[in-house]
């Protein structure tokens, strides 16, 4: 469909523009409206097209202005709007002439006014009546690359491909980074199976989806970057039926925003990178550098006075968080805790999570569980995840300690085979003291002189198992020897035996200290040979 350039100046804000020149040529019909950002695209044109420019590509060449509407003219185009304050004062006088000889009209576009104002209403009204031809469908293209070029954000780029179907346009990300636009209206996201015959088709296919509480059909485009889903936009039949041409139109939007999601992820990617260093940096640095401290201190909340806890999510396996699919949803991971604590900072570093939390009350046991669940919500498989709490350390400098005590109170916890799945710095006890001297000569001395002996005639290690038991069932023979399985006379003769290889009497509190502690470095020892 066409509309004259007389009809087209009474729609929307193509109405405050005004012609200064080539009158007479109102009633020239416009097919299509392009932007011209340099003057070699008039060897491109294919006739009735409203030209939209800034005459920025020659606002300096004479000759070139000269020519201009002369070649426009030639080529068939239909009308010229320039908007001159931008890089020329005014519309030059030869333009202006040019046009009143020719009956070619010149429009001047005021300041307030950007292309988007004309191209959208003017384009939605070609298209208005529907018919799937291959010209609408390559007038949709050029429009949409215009729309693309020219637009300030993702919702007038939606807005504008709404204008080309008729019908509503949602835009959804897999992305909680890419800021999609919110729409008044209830619908149901695409299921994971869908999302899977989006990611392998790679092409627009039709879906029946919940829209406002009823079934609407949809048409559904995914937005694919090397092979990954990003996410994708939906036409739903709302106000039209959907037609083929709409296929093509999303298909064509779709590849677009691929290239618009992919510079969001790109710069998203290198902030996250700079905030990585910064915390490996923070974490792992012996000498804290201010200047950093300072800049990027600032930029992530981290200041001198404030009080911060670290946490440390870790997997049994070195490898599991990958194989569980946990890259792919580190974004998910951050966008979730950061709403469950907005003033925090989080980063993978080396197959494990460090959550650094800002801290103004003592952190509760189902903060830390809310926090493991999070995380085990987002992997693909299913695998055991730990929780290791630093204390609630002051400035950077408590950070790193915080940091490090977090990952000791995993590394212990699982040399003692705790079965918890959250573990404290301060509930490791005598663990923390023996972990600080299990490289000395002094303890490994002690070790051999009680529990060592132990190991080296205990060949079933029956003795250890007993030794073990007795300590966990605070000695309560009767409760202990039913743990073990065993009559109590044995569990007696055990202890019996225990005492005698290893000079120490459990009856008395150095003899009973001397073996818990020999037993607390044996599990230290077999965790370091391990």
């Amino acid at each position: 469909m066409s509309i004259t350039l007389r009809n087209a100046m009474k729609i929307g804000k193509f109405g405050d523009c005004k012609v200064i020149a080539g009158h007479e040529g109102l009633s020239r019909v416009i097919d299509s409206v392009t932007i011209m950002e340099v003057p070699e695209i008039v060897q491109w044109l294919k006739g009735k097209e409203l030209i939209l420019t800034s005459l920025f590509a020659i606002k300096d060449d004479t000759h070139a202005q000269n020519m201009l509407v002369q070649n426009l003219h030639i080529a068939g185009a239909t009308a010229l709007a320039i908007k001159p304050s931008q890089f020329v004062d005014e519309i030059p006088e030869e333009i202006i002439r040019s046009g009143d000889k020719l009956g070619f009209p010149i429009i001047e576009i005021p300041d307030h006014i950007k292309y988007l104002d004309i191209l959208s209403p003017v384009m939605h009204y070609i298209f208005n009546e529907k018919v799937v031809l291959q010209e609408d469908l390559e007038q949709a293209s050029r429009i949409l690359h215009e729309i693309s070029r020219n637009t300030k954000g993702l919702k007038e780029f939606v807005e504008n491909v709404g204008y080309l179907t008729k019908n509503l346009i949602t835009l959804e990300a897999e992305f909680p980074f890419i800021d999609v636009p919110e729409f008044s209206h209830q619908f149901a996201p695409l299921t994971k199976e869908q999302i899977y015959e989006l990611s392998v088709i790679q092409r627009p296919l039709y879906f029946h989806r919940e829209f406002n509480g009823e079934t609407v059909s949809s048409i559904a485009a995914p937005i694919i970057n090397e092979g990954e889903y990003y996410g994708n936009i939906t036409c739903w039949e709302v106000n039209n039926e959907n037609l083929p041409i709409d296929l093509a139109i999303l298909e064509k939007a779709s590849s677009l925003l691929a290239l618009e999601f992919l510079k969001i992820r790109v710069k998203y990617d290198i902030e996250q990178q700079y905030k990585k260093d910064f915390i490996q940096e923070l974490l792992f640095s012996e000498n804290i550098k201010e200047k950093n401290i300072i800049e990027w201190g600032d930029k992530h909340r981290i200041t001198r006075e404030d009080e911060y806890v670290c946490i440390v999510v870790s997997s049994q396996e070195e490898h599991s968080f990958e194989e569980s699919g946990f890259q792919l949803k580190e974004y998910q991971i951050e966008d979730a805790f950061l709403k469950m604590h907005p003033e925090s900072l989080i980063c993978q570093l080396k197959g494990r999570m460090c959550f650094i939390l800002k801290v103004r009350m003592d952190l509760q046991a189902r903060d830390y569980q809310a926090i493991l669940q999070m995380v085990s919500e987002q992997l693909t498989s299913k695998v055991p995840l730990f929780i290791g709490a630093g204390r609630k350390e002051k400035g950077p400098e408590g950070i790193q300690n915080s940091f490090m005590q977090a990952e000791k109170a995993i590394r212990l916890n699982r040399t003692i085979n705790n079965s918890a799945s959250i573990y404290y710095y301060d509930e490791l006890g005598a663990y923390r003291l023996l972990d600080q001297l299990k490289d000395n000569e002094e303890l490994l001395d002690f070790y051999q002189e009680t529990v060592g002996k132990l190991i080296q005639q205990d060949t079933n290690h029956e003795l250890i198992k007993t030794l073990k038991a007795l300590f966990f069932y605070d000695e309560v023979l009767k409760t202990t020897a039913e743990a073990l399985f065993i009559h109590i006379n044995t569990l007696k003769y055990r202890v019996k035996k225990i005492e005698d290889i290893t000079q120490c009497d459990l009856k008395t509190s150095e003899g009973k200290m001397n073996l818990f502690l020999g037993l607390k470095i044996y599990e230290l020892l077999s965790e370091e040979k391990q």
